[in-house]
């Protein structure tokens, strides 16, 4: 499934995002956003083996100055909750985006010899047809 690069793609083609959006670990040493993929539960399986598949994530926003990391982060949540379903479409036909929404708005982590962490939670359902995924 290339969901996750296909998210990556579309926070890096926002004009007030970072260039580069790491997966994982945000940069320590610079202004830096990162994608983390969190747990969740697969509840909807259908008898024909397709299924919608909760793709919970995290989004990490480091930045020297406190104003800039909490002004982005709620910028890209603004974006992302409730984006449109088109607006992300597997190149792979792996998966088709049926909802996108923000589950814990935009909080303050910590301060880190840098700058300042921010993140916010979301949660995007994924078709995924049978046999695929």
């Amino acid at each position: 499934m290339d969901f996750l690069s296909r998210l990556k793609e579309h926070i890096e083609g926002l004009s007030f995002t970072p260039s580069v959006a790491e997966i994982g670990l945000y940069r320590e040493d610079g202004d830096s956003l990162a994608i983390r993929p969190a747990p969740s539960n697969i509840e909807s399986r259908y008898m024909e083996k397709s299924k919608v598949y909760p793709f919970s994530f995290q989004v990490l926003m480091h930045n020297r100055n406190n104003f800039v990391a909490y002004e982005t982060i709620e910028e890209l949540t603004g974006k992302l909750d409730n984006l449109n379903s088109r607006a992300i479409l597997s190149s792979d036909g792996s998966f088709v985006l049926v909802s996108f929404h923000c589950t814990t708005t935009p909080n303050f982590v910590q301060k880190t010899s840098y700058g300042v962490l921010w993140t916010a939670m979301f949660e995007a359902e994924l078709y995924i047809q049978g046999g695929n995924g």
